[in-house]
């Protein structure tokens, strides 16, 4: 009787132990399946991008590819066609540090063309013994959460004299939405970021997914493509369209499948989270005798004569600068630069600025920073902490 019983018993942990083989083979199989339809269908390589210990995705340093058809190379610290140079600036230099998501680092124009270089250019050609450095620190997917895990754990030890903030809203909300403060400090400030949009595949891939705090499996083509079946088909039972009551509208940015995701609760909590990562990182840089501006740009949509998620767009502008003003961030509104120039013509799509929208942001600053950093004492009389 016992002899049956234990043979039952091995039995079905056999069975048990092939049906989990079975499950790891197919599995296998359709992620490498996954992996080579990926690769090949994608227009460009997509490993320009590595993992740190404190945030999902940041670029690649000493990288040379394209990206939105534009060729593209990194210095030793992954910032955009920026020449190497030392993280002890030199007494004479003053050092601009310009953080931002795909419209700081200057999707789909040459570098030449980004506002940093339009600063730079017009800021040497006017500067008397000083030499002014602007640096794009900027790239795809990154955020204000971001902004502030890479300044306390990197982006310091370059020394700026100031560093410059893009934000732009219909962006950056929904990006803040899907990202998780992992382990944070006795203050409450964050340590590292979790999840999000963006991951880094197994093989060193960009992945455009939904990830929660990184596991394995969370960076696998199996559970992208999953993810996006299960969210596209939750959307089409329960559609969530919490910005706009306009068919096909979307103010606020998605990748598509993730539009299910980005309910009320979601972007309330990442605007939250987006002020508290400006708030801090003000505080950061104020603690360190830094200077810091916010550029708060505006998405296409406030140029354009659909009035329903125009006046939705708009709304949400209002509030981000009204949201700046009550925690007294030091900020730049760059609604009307954009309005006199060009409006709607000046962008690629709807938050992306063109080689004329730079030209115009690029000047914007130039006449606002002049002032500021003629006036600043050379490096070796600015205290430091």
């Amino acid at each position: 009787m016992r002899n049956s019983r234990r043979k039952k018993l091995k039995l079905y942990c056999l069975t048990l132990a092939l049906m989990a083989v079975t499950v790891m083979v197919l599995a296998g199989i359709s992620e490498l399946f996954l992996r080579w339809l990926y690769v090949s269908r994608a227009v460009e390589k997509l490993d320009h991008v590595e993992e740190t210990d404190y945030t999902p995705i940041r670029f690649k340093g000493k990288y040379r590819g394209t990206l939105w058809g534009i060729p593209f190379q990194t210095n030793r610290f992954g910032f955009r066609d920026e020449e190497e140079f030392s993280t002890e600036p030199p007494a004479e230099e003053y050092r601009i540090l310009s953080l931002g998501d795909s419209i700081g680092f200057g999707l789909g124009i040459p570098s030449k063309d980004h506002y940093t270089q339009v600063l730079e250019k017009r800021l040497n050609q006017s500067a008397d013994n000083r030499i002014f450095r602007v640096i794009n620190a900027g790239g795809q997917g990154y955020s204000p959460s971001g902004y502030f895990a890479y300044l306390r754990n990197e982006g310091l030890r370059l020394k700026p004299d100031l560093v410059l903030i893009e934000i732009e809203l219909c962006n950056d909300t929904t990006d803040e939405a899907l990202l998780n403060w992992g382990e944070l400090d006795d203050d409450g400030y964050l340590k590292i970021i979790q999840g999000g949009r963006y991951v880094v595949s197994w093989d060193g891939k960009q992945l455009g997914t939904y990830a929660t705090k990184g596991y394995f499996f969370e960076k696998t083509y199996l559970y992208t493509d999953l993810a996006r079946r299960i969210l596209n088909l939750a959307q089409r039972i329960s559609p969530r369209e919490p910005w706009s009551t306009r068919p096909g509208a979307r103010v606020y940015y998605s990748l598509g499948f993730d539009r299910f995701l980005l309910d009320n609760r979601r972007l309330e909590k990442g605007d939250r989270q987006l002020f508290a990562a400006l708030s801090g990182t003000v505080d950061l840089l104020k603690s360190n005798g830094i200077d810091c501006m916010i550029m708060i740009m505006p998405s296409r949509y406030l140029y354009q004569e659909a009035y329903d998620y125009t006046l939705f767009a708009s709304s949400i502008y209002r509030e981000a600068l009204a949201s700046a003003e009550n925690l007294d961030l030091p900020f730049l509104d760059m609604y009307g630069t954009i309005e006199k120039n060009g409006g709607e013509s000046l962008f690629i799509d709807f938050a992306h600025l063109t080689s004329e929208g730079n030209q115009a942001v690029g000047l914007k600053l130039y006449n606002h920073f002049s002032e500021l950093a003629s006036e600043q004492p050379k490096r070796a009389g600015v205290p430091r902490e």
